[in-house]
């Protein structure tokens, strides 16, 4: 608790009146004799130097010769010495304090100078302690004093002691006082008594404003910020580029595309469609409501840029998923002489990790170590996840061990690397680690873990890590853990234990948690528990293609075909569309993009070519078309050419033309792999003897040597 601030002995404000510090000595100078004095000391060359001075060297030249000409004792002259030693990014505190104890007389300037100082040099503590000093030896304080130790404070209960101070010093209608009086409230995270001084105030300024919208949006409080700001134009004061900044941060927060339009038509309207910070701060506001061609069309308008400006624009293209864009835009900026730094590069990886790009993200690596770009714990992490999700967890546990910095979001990202590749026993490992290092888990590892046991079927840790996350470490489970948990048992064949599980929940099942049962009824064939949970899933989400995809896909397994056609009319009556398959696959740097029966590439012909190579072969090798994966009303042959055309066997086909022998082939699905995609390309592994990797919606596959490393359990 902060030690009790009190005044003593408050007299009126007498130069003579001022205590004297350490040797008291008698002033016995007339006032026509001090004056004179004083006004030698400033003529003196000495303080010509003291204005030029740029060292504490020269300092204490400066100061040597004052003592020797006997102007040091000056009041002015004094105060010039401490305010240099104190103020300067050269200065020196402690010379300060020494300077300032050899001063009889110290005046208000030279004691708020040193308190100045201490907050400049980011010392609140030694400010205040000061200020309690001074007080106690009588000093009375200013109204320059106050804005100072209001930025130092940093408790709530010693900030109130200050303001009560300020007021019986009659500092209550000082504005420029009360501005720092509610940064000092806001500070402390006490809003209620920030917006009392505001309201309180009975003359605001534009600064008054701007420092309480500011306030609002620190603190995440955007709504009352915005609402300030209207109140601001109702009584006509005209916001200044501060208010703007402050305005916009607030719109940002609360994705207030409305109001940040309002302010990009006064911004223009006034003249303030230069400032750089005010561009940029649209930017990002744009690009956080999500209307990055808006945000891109000032960018572009820009006459200068900066990094700041460069880094958001990037970013939009990523959160919007424009990759190309992004990359491209990257490129002009390198051409344009900028170099990117730590978070171009995040978000640059971000994109990689989107696309399963392994090459281009090993070519940012690359960039980050040769720009040598610190590589902190933001970094570190996204470079993790970004080998992880490529599907190169290997290289991502390399980089993970060489980090010098870990936090949970590193761990995670290496764990969750580990459950999406099928290598449940390496996360398992990792979180032991982990929690032998000292860092607590919390509940989204959780979700890592429980998917490492289902992808690797290790039922029995599943549930052993599902128990201890209420029973170890007091987290309450979340429907992503309940849904990791029904998918655990359904995957398992225990759907009966996964059904009791969903009716012990504290919360209603959603979709995931009853697609996750509904996709373990088709694995194990269980029709009368995948009605039941597809009767609920389809109230629950009438509209969800994946529930009618899914009860589709097992009726026709089981032979059950009148059923099947029966939710396929019911998909067209309600306008319900599968979305399409969609494969991407990189190849010397370049990302292409293929969807089911593509014949927009360039190079179509080679890709339809090695796709009917592909099926004669895999033909030879024992494969048959899964055909119940297809559509009704078509004959066999045409369902069998459907199946061949799939998105993720063209983008094989492309790979296989495309890549030298050996190489091992990557390819990233927006859904889940079909039965008979996983089969095919299986074979193929085996028949043209290469390695194939496939990320879809769920984890990935790595097919080599005829079998996958999910063993045929996804």
């Amino acid at each position: 608790m902060a030690a009790p601030l009190s005044l003593h002995h408050i007299r009126p404000h007498f130069f003579s009146d001022y205590p004297l510090l350490h040797k008291p000595t008698a002033i016995t100078a007339t006032t026509t004799t001090a004056a004179t004095k004083t006004n030698q000391a400033q003529q003196h060359p000495c303080l010509t130097l003291l204005d030029n001075c740029s060292s504490m060297s020269e300092l204490k030249q400066i100061h040597a010769q004052l003592l020797r000409n006997g102007l040091f004792f000056d009041a002015f002259t004094a105060s010039k010495i401490v305010a240099f030693s104190a103020l300067e990014d050269f200065g020196n505190l402690t010379y300060s304090r020494l300077v300032l104890s050899q001063i009889p007389n110290p005046n208000g300037f030279t004691c708020n100078s040193v308190i100045r100082g201490y907050t400049n040099k980011g010392l609140y503590r030694e400010a205040i302690s000061f200020y309690h000093e001074m007080i106690v030896q009588g000093w009375i304080p200013d109204r320059f004093t106050f804005p100072s130790l209001f930025k130092s404070c940093k408790d709530l209960g010693e900030g109130k002691q200050l303001h009560c101070q300020s007021t019986k010093l009659g500092f209550a209608s000082d504005s420029y006082i009360q501005n720092t009086l509610m940064n000092m409230y806001s500070n402390c995270g006490c809003l209620v008594s920030s917006r009392k001084v505001f309201d309180k105030m009975s003359d605001k300024s534009v600064v008054s404003w701007a420092t309480m919208i500011d306030a609002y949006a620190q603190w995440d409080q955007s709504t009352e910020a915005l609402k300030l700001f209207d109140k601001m134009g109702r009584e006509n004061v005209d916001p200044n580029e501060v208010t703007l900044l402050n305005v916009l941060t607030a719109c940002g927060m609360a994705r207030d595309l409305e109001t940040a339009k309002r302010v990009h038509r006064y911004i223009e309207d006034y003249g303030f469609g230069s400032h750089l910070k005010l561009s940029t701060a649209l930017m990002d506001v744009y690009c956080k409501c999500g209307c990055v061609s808006l945000a891109r069309e000032l960018f572009d308008k820009m006459p200068e840029k900066n990094l700041f400006c460069w880094n958001i624009m990037i970013n939009g293209h990523v959160e919007e998923s424009n990759y190309d864009e992004a990359f491209l835009l990257f490129r002009r900026m390198q051409l344009e002489g900028e170099k990117g730094d730590k978070v171009t590069m995040v978000s640059l990886l971000l994109a990689c990790s989107n696309l399963g790009a392994l090459e281009l993200g090993k070519w940012l690596h690359a960039y980050i170590e040769k720009q040598k770009i610190e590589v902190d714990v933001a970094l570190g992490t996204t470079l993790v996840d970004m080998y992880a999700k490529c599907g190169s967890i290997d290289i991502a546990s390399d980089v993970f061990r060489t980090l010098p910095e870990k936090d949970l979001m590193t761990w995670t990202a290496l764990i969750s690397g580990f459950a999406m590749c099928g290598e449940g026993k390496k996360a398992l490992e990792h979180f032991h680690e982990m929690q032998m290092s000292g860092v607590k888990p919390d509940a989204i590892i959780f979700v890592g873990v429980l998917a490492a046991c289902s992808h690797a079927g290790l039922v029995d840790e599943a549930l052993s890590h599902f128990n201890s996350m209420s029973e170890v470490y007091g987290i309450q489970p979340s429907i992503e853990h309940y849904g990791c948990m029904v998918d655990v048992l359904g995957r398992a064949g225990r759907i009966a234990e996964a059904e009791e599980l969903i009716q012990k929940m504290q919360m209603k099942p959603d979709r995931f948690v009853l697609g996750g049962l509904l996709g373990a009824c088709r694995i194990h064939g269980n029709l009368e528990a995948a009605e039941r949970a597809a009767k609920q899933l389809l109230e629950l989400s009438p509209y969800d293609e994946g529930t009618y995809v899914l009860l589709s896909n097992l009726y026709s397994s089981m032979g059950k075909w009148e059923e099947a056609k029966k939710i396929r009319k019911l998909m067209a009556e309600r306008n319900i569309k599968k979305p399409p398959g969609c494969s991407l696959i990189e190849v010397d740097g370049t990302v292409h993009e293929f969807v089911k029966g593509d014949s927009s590439h360039q190079q179509t012909a080679n890709i339809y070519e090695m796709l009917d190579d592909m099926i004669s072969r895999l033909k030879k090798a024992g494969y048959v078309p899964q055909k119940s994966e297809v559509s009704f009303d078509m004959n066999e042959e045409d369902k069998e050419t459907a199946l061949s055309l799939h998105s993720e066997k063209l983008a094989i086909a492309f790979g296989l033309i495309s890549t030298n022998p050996g190489t091992t082939i990557r390819v990233v699905k927006n859904l889940r792999v079909c039965s008979d995609c996983h089969t095919a390309t299986k074979l193929i592994s085996k028949v043209y003897n290469r390695e194939i990797i496939v990320r879809d919606r769920n984890r990935f596959h790595q097919f080599k040597d005829g079998s996958c490393s999910c063993k045929d359990f996804w």
